[in-house]
């Protein structure tokens, strides 16, 4: 088997369905891909890293240009988180898909506020789950480290009304991140 770093992301089925499912040609994110995907994670050890692998592609390579790929990446990190295991949770509270979602937030892609809102609700309550999976360490300090720069996570019920992004003219929220990664 081609090593994981050698391939490219989308080259695998994972990463094929993530591309296809995060795809911001669709009006809506396809669930019977996401439920797909999420049974796809289980059936080889290296699922969940090549699920993070295509997520993470999509998240920095559509930061600041295409926010409904990053919001249905988000959805479906979501449904991976709840149906996928602690296998893909432990990738999920690794520092470098950390460091990638944050830089979603960073003022120059000027995220809008759906967008904001949603990775601060995620990383919120994935602080207060209680998953024992490596890497815990580093999602409290993702947390503790915005908490410290002033920034504010939004309440579940802030949440649940939250309509897609648009793609144009995003309003920032004006967060004040160092230059330096937050851990």
């Amino acid at each position: 088997m081609q090593s994981l770093f050698q391939s490219h992301p989308y080259s695998t089925r994972v990463g094929t369905l993530i591309e296809r499912v995060t795809d911001s040609g669709k009006l809506a994110i396809d669930w019977t891909i996401v439920l797909e995907i999420c049974d796809a994670l289980g059936e080889t050890d290296e699922g969940p890293k090549e699920a993070i692998r295509a997520i993470r592609k999509r998240l920095t390579s559509s930061a600041g240009k295409d926010h409904i790929s990053i919001w249905y990446t988000l959805i479906l990190i979501e449904a991976c988180l709840k149906n996928c295991g602690r296998r893909f949770q432990a990738q999920v509270a690794n520092r470098d898909f950390l460091h990638d979602l944050i830089k979603v937030l960073l003022p120059k892609h000027n995220p809008p506020i759906q967008l904001q809102t949603k990775i601060l609700f995620l990383i919120k309550s994935w602080v207060d789950a209680s998953w024992d999976v490596p890497g815990r360490r580093d999602l409290e300090k993702v947390y503790t480290a915005l908490r410290r720069k002033g920034v504010q996570f939004p309440t579940s019920m802030e949440c649940k009304t939250l309509p897609p992004p648009q793609q144009a003219a995003p309003v920032s929220l004006a967060l004040h991140f160092p230059k330096k990664p937050l851990f």
